[in-house]
């Protein structure tokens, strides 16, 4: 845009003033930053140089970038100028010519009146031609000032160039349709009477207007009105079937009179008479087939749009409603069978999107290309609204589904420690005494290890219990989170008691087995022995009368009492320990009172 160039190049010249204005204090700078850095340390010199060098390097840099912009910029200004000042009048003149051929006067039907008429015409194509001049001039500059400019700007450039370039083409086809007409007419007025060639001209233009008519939109007014217009062409295609006959009869009766090279003319003319005839019957015919089978499909097209657009409407206002609703308990269950009610329904509603698709695409065939942007963004917001509403109620129902599933299995989790806990309860019970045979308490103590870890991995268990029940409570109503505490209070008191049943009985088992292989082991040392003493003992013979045995045999009993001495500690362990075990096993610890008494 000329004006916005300018406008730009005065921002560029204000950009140019304030780059003068700090150009000494950057020169100050770099004086004042060598100065320093010739008694500054090594190190210190070093640093200050490469800071001035990038300030240099950088400032350099600003006003290469400045000055190019600038020339850019005047560039651009005067190729835009040039733009502007040959495409307006180009606008302006192709605005006049478009309205001087649309109310170009009917043709006529006398020949002195046709040359008159193709006199004026010849003008119009002569300015036409060299209008065309002024349309490659724009072309060319709008090339030249598209490689300058920016991407949006390239194409409101193009955009430009494309709309006057075909409203050109179209002119210059108007035109070059109009010389046809009046040229076939003149023809026409050298042979037959005014009313023959009036017939001749209505022909020649019904039939150059049947061609290029077609559905020129996909709204329903726009073609109910063509259809209209149609049905009153066809009935006036009809009547006119009179005047076709009667031409006809004139030109046989014209023969009659005629001799010479102009009977194979007449001959030609009278047959492209019914020929003509006959093509805009058929053309007629076909136009307003299509003009009918677009008009079905355009009101099949809105119902069908309409339809789509109110049932999305609600379910988007109802999706909607669910941000600020917090369900729970009943409502949850109720808000869950309604989004899967509506999930049903949404998954119905894709016929009518199917059925949407396909009409239009039957309907994109029918209609010029212009009009095709319209039912294709019409088409493609009803297909992202159906795909946005479709994905956020998927969303929903996943949420609530997850949400009601975590409760469920909340609660399922629940239940399921809490029969654990009770069950492994009775089987803590149900162990029985502990044995005091070393074997046997080594294999109970293993058992009790084997609880302790299983009673170890459901802790995890429950504590994720405990740490989810706060989130799962959020979907619950009063009466549910209260269920829900007194359920968590019973499993954690009843794991506690569990944990204290195990502790206790693993630290009664460690103790057994440590008591027990001192007890057995002292025994084991002890009793062969006091078996193998009390032989020796019952073995010793009467006290001799001799003095040196006397002293022999009192010299053995002393030693035999050294060595019970010696034994003693084992009699005091064995004391010790078996009591212990009998407290620890009251059933049991009857056989190790029987070995330690």
């Amino acid at each position: 845009e000329f004006k916005v160039v300018k406008a730009q190049i005065q921002e560029q010249k204000l950009l140019q003033r304030l780059l003068d204005d700090r150009k000494p204090t950057v020169e100050l700078i770099k004086r004042e930053g060598e100065k320093i850095a010739e008694s500054a340390e090594p190190a210190d010199k070093e640093k200050i140089l490469k800071q001035l060098s990038l300030l240099d390097s950088r400032w350099a840099a600003l006003l290469d970038k400045a000055e190019m912009r600038h020339r850019q910029l005047e560039g651009i200004s005067t190729v835009a100028q040039q733009f502007h000042e040959t495409l307006e009048p180009l606008v302006e003149w192709l605005a006049t010519t478009e309205k001087k051929l649309s109310n170009s006067e009917p043709i006529g039907t006398q020949a002195s009146k046709l040359q008159q008429q193709i006199s004026q015409h010849k003008t119009v194509e002569e300015d036409i031609t060299t209008h065309n001049k002024n349309l490659q001039q724009a072309i060319n500059i709008g090339q030249i000032l598209n490689s300058m400019c920016s991407r949006e700007d390239k194409e409101m450039v193009q955009e430009k160039l494309d709309s006057s370039e075909g409203r050109y083409i179209e002119v210059q086809e108007k035109s070059r349709s109009r010389a046809e007409l009046l040229k076939q007419a003149y023809c026409n007025a050298q042979i037959f009477g005014e009313d023959e060639v009036e017939l001749m001209n209505w022909l020649n233009e019904v039939h150059e207007k049947l061609s290029k008519l077609g559905v020129q939109d996909y709204n329903t007014d726009l073609l109910e009105k063509q259809h209209a217009e149609m049905l009153v062409l066809q009935e006036e295609i009809k009547i006119r079937k009179d005047n076709v006959d009667q031409a006809i009869q004139n030109g046989l009766l014209l023969l009659k009179q005629t001799t010479g090279d102009e009977i194979v003319v007449i001959q030609d003319k009278l047959e492209g008479i019914k020929a003509r005839y006959k093509d805009i019957t058929n053309l007629s015919s076909e136009v307003f087939k299509t003009l009918e089978e677009a008009l079905q499909l355009s009101g099949q097209l809105q119902s069908a749009h309409k339809e789509l657009c109110s049932w999305l409407d609600k379910v988007e206002v109802e999706l909607l409603s669910y941000n600020s609703q917090d369900p729970k308990g009943k409502e949850l269950s109720e808000t869950q069978e309604r989004q899967k009610e509506l999930k049903k329904d949404v998954k119905d509603k894709k016929s009518l999107l199917d059925n949407l698709n396909e009409i239009s695409s039957a309907l994109l065939e029918l209609v010029p290309w212009r009009a095709r942007e319209g039912i294709d963004k019409m088409v493609t917001e009803d297909n992202e609204r159906y795909r946005l509403m479709s994905d956020t109620l998927n969303q929903k129902v996943e949420e609530i589904d997850a949400a009601i599933l975590r409760s469920q299995q909340f609660d399922q989790a629940a239940n399921n420690e809490l029969a654990w806990v009770d069950k492994t309860e009775k089987k803590l019970i149900s162990l029985g005494d502990i044995r005091l045979e070393r074997d046997q308490t080594f294999a109970q103590l293993q058992i009790q290890k084997g609880f302790t870890m299983e009673i170890l991995k459901h802790k995890d268990t429950i504590e994720e219990l405990v740490s989810s029940g706060d989130e799962i409570m959020k979907i619950c109503t009063e009466e549910e989170k209260q269920i829900m505490k007194n359920k968590l209070e019973i499993l954690l008191h009843k794991y506690d008691t569990l944990c204290q049943m195990n502790s206790k009985r693993n630290l009664q088992l460690e103790r057994a087995q440590s008591l027990v292989s001192q007890f057995w082991e002292t025994y084991e040392e002890i009793w062969p022995w006091l078996t193998e003493t009390e032989t020796i003992i019952s073995q010793l013979p009467a006290p001799a009368l001799q003095y040196e045995t006397l002293r022999q045999q009192q010299e053995e009993l002393r030693q035999l009492r050294e060595l019970i001495a010696e034994h003693k500690p084992y009699i005091d362990k064995m004391n010790k320990t078996g009591p212990q075990l009998l407290d620890l096993s009251p059933q049991e610890g009857f056989l190790i009172q029987e070995k330690y008494v």
